[in-house]
């Protein structure tokens, strides 16, 4: 009797152990798939991946690139900025200036008696009703306290003579 528990219990224990398998041995190994590739795909991938890692590199470069030449900008920016608020200033200066000069010299204007100019010139020309321009003259004057003397010599075409003139204005 005694063998014949003992072949009960290995036929009980065998039949648990068999039930437990075809229960719990599908979710075990069916967590991850499992897929088969040639190895002409496997270099193919590993191609690709170190592709995607060189671009990512080179990307991770061009970025650090463009923030270094951000903070360049900003940099430059900044001193723009200085400068125009500098420059605006100096213009605003100028421009007080300007007119403060420009009211010191209409204040001066003013102080100043009109004067007419020291020295006149005259250029003339000998008309006749007939035959037009028939002669040219030239003069200088010079201003002598309030009244004008000068000198003026014309000649004539037609008549072919020159002359001299010595002219008072007032």
């Amino acid at each position: 009797m005694k063998k014949s528990k003992v072949g009960y219990l290995i036929i009980t224990f065998l039949s648990v152990w068999v039930l437990a398998q075809f229960f719990f041995l599908p979710a075990i190994c069916s967590a991850e798939p499992v897929y088969m590739i040639t190895e002409t795909e496997l270099t193919t991938l590993e191609k690709n991946s170190n592709r995607q890692l060189a671009i990512s590199s080179q990307l991770a470069a061009e970025l650090q690139t463009a923030r270094e030449q951000l903070r360049v900008s900003e940099q430059e920016s900044t001193e723009a900025k200085k400068q125009i608020e500098q420059l605006q200033k100096q213009l605003t200066e100028l421009e007080a200036s300007s007119k403060n000069q420009e009211n010191l010299q209409k204040e001066i204007l003013k102080s100043l008696s009109p004067s007419a100019a020291g020295v006149l010139r005259e250029v003339g020309l000998k008309i006749d009703v007939d035959r037009y321009v028939i002669g040219a003259s030239y003069g200088v004057s010079r201003r002598i306290g309030e009244n004008y003397i000068g000198l003026r010599g014309e000649y004539d075409w037609k008549d072919d003579k020159a002359g001299m003139w010595l002219t008072y204005a007032y």
